[in-house]
């Protein structure tokens, strides 16, 4: 294997003692917008990745797991999905895969307007065209404000948002309170899903703080996760219920579903890739044994 040698690393620290490198080909993008870093970095190995103050968000030839882990399962659990909240539009990645779907009216809200510009006008890898689709509608605001103030209703809200650090904006979406009001906002047969952070051995309890705060709120929470290779993690996802839902529902059942309601091609999510996710090991299905 031919050796080479790089100039430039980027280095995300995954633990305190732990760190990921990657060696930089080019700093494409640069930029401080007023609520974060935002930098493009290409890399060998996955292409063109999402820094935001500091921290990898997404690579150009892996974030298809991210987006279709946390996208079809809940559209495709729920009976009818209708109305779907986005809170984090970012890449617009979100949106793209939901644009798979015929007659959904898509509310996407971020709180930071030049992070829609930056992707609309660096991130097409991504998008696709999806901030023009026609059902959607841009909302900038807080996250927080919005869900406190809207009187509509949605049959999916999805959270797209960065780790929940204290003292950072998306924390307090994170919080109890924050999914007492989201539980209000979901019709009867509405569900969450979130982003959940890594599940890897040792590092699960930002993981368990975010499942410990839906439970406290919702019916019924599940667990699921897969393997980021640009986070060089399992990551995990977490799905709140307000009413029953059974989420193992047989691979020839979610494949029927894929067929009746997606257009378009997925490379990541099946029937069977939805199983594997949601089958978990025990130290994630009871986190206080031994």
């Amino acid at each position: 294997m031919e050796k080479k040698f790089f100039s430039q690393w980027y280095i995300d620290q995954t633990a305190p003692d732990q760190f990921h490198c990657f060696g930089i080909k080019r700093v494409l993008v640069d930029y401080q917008s007023p609520f974060q870093r935002i930098q493009i970095i290409e890399v060998e190995s996955l292409g063109k990745c999402l820094i935001i103050d500091g921290r990898i968000q997404s690579a150009e030839k892996d974030e298809f797991i991210y987006h279709e882990a946390l996208v079809h399962p809940p559209l495709l659990l729920h009976p009818h999905p209708r109305k779907v909240l986005v809170l984090g539009v970012g890449e617009g990645a979100t949106i793209r895969e939901l644009a798979k779907y015929d007659h959904l009216k898509i509310t996407g809200v971020d709180i930071d307007a030049e992070m829609i510009d930056f992707s609309r006008k660096y991130l097409q890898e991504w998008h696709r065209g999806a901030f023009n689709h026609p059902h959607l509608q841009l909302v900038l605001q807080d996250g927080w404000d919005f869900i406190q103030q809207t009187e509509e209703v949605f049959d999916v809200i999805i959270m797209d948002l960065p780790e929940p650090y204290p003292e950072t904006p998306a924390y307090r979406l994170y919080t109890s309170e924050f999914y007492q009001v989201a539980l209000e906002k979901l019709t009867p047969d509405g569900l969450l899903v979130t982003q959940g952070e890594t599940t890897r051995p040792g590092q699960e309890e930002h993981h368990f703080f975010i499942r410990n705060n839906l439970a406290a709120v919702f019916r019924h929470t599940y667990s699921y996760q897969t393997y980021i290779p640009s986070y060089d993690s399992s990551w995990g996802f977490l799905l709140a219920v307000k009413n029953n839902l059974n989420p193992l529902l047989p691979a020839e059942v979610i494949d029927s579903l894929i067929v009746e309601r997606i257009r378009g091609s997925l490379r990541f999510y099946d029937g069977q890739t939805h199983l594997s996710m949601f089958y978990l090991p025990r130290q994630l299905r009871e986190p206080n044994q031994g």
